[in-house]
């Protein structure tokens, strides 16, 4: 059995919504963040660096979204959620895939946090702020037509991106961005998010 330990709004979300999708069983153990908003130190004890998401499948630990995202489609997805590796697409999937995290999410966590100084971030904020808008209008750019990143087929890597783009979304970063819009609505249309967003919004107990 899987074990997914969940850190309240955090990333973690995006292996709960991709466990729905797939359809896999597997358990929750659920932590509240603390009075600084960070993970608790019992979050320690699952990993050294207290950072979520984590899952454990049988003996094997895994953190950081990306990873356990390739690794639960691998081991779990018979196929599903990710082009082949001959597929025309799978280039294109994996740039999505790395992107959401390599770039697009660590450009807006910086902005958060650089938001949460006394000064509000100052000047520093601001250009991140500038990056974070030239990221989503090149992804804007780049959904096209097509509701999904890799057209009309939904796959992992719109877990991973559409995870981001919900977050600019809740940050108001969307505005002028009617792909993008339109591209979150969908992700939240999904039952799979919606059935993962309950799960994930429930109270931890520990």
């Amino acid at each position: 059995m899987i074990t997914v330990h969940h850190l309240e709004s955090s990333r973690s979300q995006r292996v709960l919504w991709l466990l729905e999708e797939l359809g896999v069983p597997y358990e929750v153990k659920r932590f509240a963040r603390d009075a600084t908003g960070r993970a608790p130190r019992e979050y320690r004890d699952v990993h050294p660096l207290g950072k979520s998401p984590v899952i454990r499948d049988e003996d094997v630990l895994l953190a950081e979204s990306g990873a356990i995202v390739e690794y639960l489609l691998e081991r779990h997805g018979s196929g599903r959620l990710a082009p082949s590796p001959a597929d025309p697409t799978r280039p294109r999937y994996l740039f999505w895939l790395h992107f959401a995290e390599g770039t697009a999410m660590a450009f807006i966590v910086t902005g958060i946090v650089l938001g949460m100084t006394p000064d509000g971030g100052g000047p520093m904020r601001d250009v991140f702020q500038t990056e974070v808008r030239r990221i989503l209008e090149y992804v804007d750019g780049e959904l096209g037509d097509g509701p999904w990143l890799l057209g009309g087929e939904f796959s992992a890597a719109d877990v991973m991106m559409g995870y981001v783009v919900d977050v600019a979304e809740r940050r108001g970063d969307l505005a002028g961005l009617p792909r993008l819009g339109s591209y979150v609505e969908r992700v939240r249309a999904r039952p799979a998010y919606r059935r993962a967003q309950e799960i994930g919004a429930a109270r931890a107990s520990s």
